[in-house]
């Protein structure tokens, strides 16, 4: 049942004549997992928590920057390294007491991945391709639905994927991770903040009708949606005979990580001879390590990267340089190294007199 302070908190969706006390119960009993905490999860949390989704499950290993703040609107610039989290977590209970909130600083990954078991619906949050493909074959495994959001330039693309345990999975609609270079990071493509927000709000919505029994074009079809023309087209899903068989599949090749301080050491003593920083210009020219070369991920000058010798990767937080050592290895490169966490990372643990931006 709800209280008297839920009946009163929750008065205006009561009032809608589709809405009734019985939606709002199945709302406040679900259980809900939110991947990622940054742009498109900054909408998505406080919205579920504001609707009365009785239990968030919050997941993300980072912490807030300077250049989150333009999009990232729960977070303050007093905040700045603090878990992202955690400070969502703070924000959900001074929001909406009646709400549960688990908060796991910590990247979803193999080691934790059958959190989704206990779930209702998982929310994904991410900006990176490895944690999506995850996320979708954790829920294809328990038979749980997720909504996906993600964001380019002018556009958005959303979808309820797995619905009812039944439905079309992300894998049917793209099958296999994208290669390196081949899909470029807001870092690379730009991003106006309003754009993760108003696809974290249609994932929040999605999110709210799945919950409640209601039923939307997003679970079975991808929508995609155009700002500049605000339109929103409609792509046909459907689930592969084979979707519940292609889960997890086994990797080849997995590349070879150091974290900052075994890094430094390995540089120290020689046992890696150059730097490689992918990162925009730009960036490089913010917060750099000593020695490095800055080529771009998306003007990599083959020529000039060594092949012989062992050498590190960077960039901002570790994922831009795995695709590009991904790109490499396909090219013949077999001794590059990628820096875990990225040049935030190196400054943390390192060398705190180069700047986090």
């Amino acid at each position: 049942m709800l209280s008297s302070t839920e009946f009163t908190r929750y008065q205006k969706q009561l009032a809608i004549p589709e809405w009734d006390e019985a939606k709002q119960l199945l709302l406040k009993q679900a259980h809900v997992m939110i991947v990622g905490a940054g742009g498109l999860g900054v909408s998505v949390i406080p919205y579920l928590a504001a609707a009365g989704v009785g239990h968030l499950t919050l997941i993300d290993h980072d912490v807030v920057e300077l250049s989150n703040l333009g999009r990232q609107t729960i977070y303050r610039e007093d905040q700045i390294g603090q878990s992202k989290v955690l400070l969502a977590k703070d924000f959900v209970e001074a929001l909406n007491p009646h709400v549960q909130v688990d908060a796991k600083p910590e990247k979803f990954s193999m080691a934790n991945y059958q959190l989704v078991q206990s779930v209702d619906l998982v929310v994904d949050c991410t900006d990176n391709f490895d944690t999506r493909y995850l996320i979708n074959d954790a829920c294809v495994k328990f038979g749980k639905a997720f909504v996906y959001a993600a964001i380019h330039t002018w556009e958005g693309q959303l979808a309820v994927c797995n619905a009812h345990g039944t439905g079309p999975t992300y894998r049917c609609l793209f099958p296999d991770e994208p290669s390196a270079g081949e899909i470029p990071t807001c870092n690379e493509a730009g991003v106006l903040g309003f754009l993760p927000g108003m696809m974290g709000l249609m994932q929040a919505k999605e999110a709210i009708f799945y919950l409640a029994g209601m039923s939307s074009p997003a679970q079975n079809h991808l929508l995609r949606w155009d700002v500049r023309s605000m339109r929103m087209h409609q792509f046909r899903m459907e689930r592969t005979l084979d979707a519940a068989e292609r889960i997890f599949p086994v990797k080849a090749w997995v590349p070879v990580e150091l974290d900052a301080v075994d890094a430094a050491d390995a540089i120290s003593q020689g046992d890696i001879q150059f730097v490689l920083d992918v990162r925009e210009p730009f960036e490089w020219e913010e917060a750099q390590i000593a020695g490095s070369i800055c080529m771009s991920m998306n003007q990599l000058q083959i020529d000039l990267i060594p092949r012989e010798v062992p050498g590190l990767v960077v960039c901002h937080h570790g994922m831009r340089s795995m695709f590009v050592i991904k790109h490499l290895r396909q090219l013949g490169f077999e001794n590059l190294i990628n820096l875990a966490g990225g040049i935030d990372a190196w400054s943390r643990e390192v060398d705190d007199s180069i700047p986090r931006y």
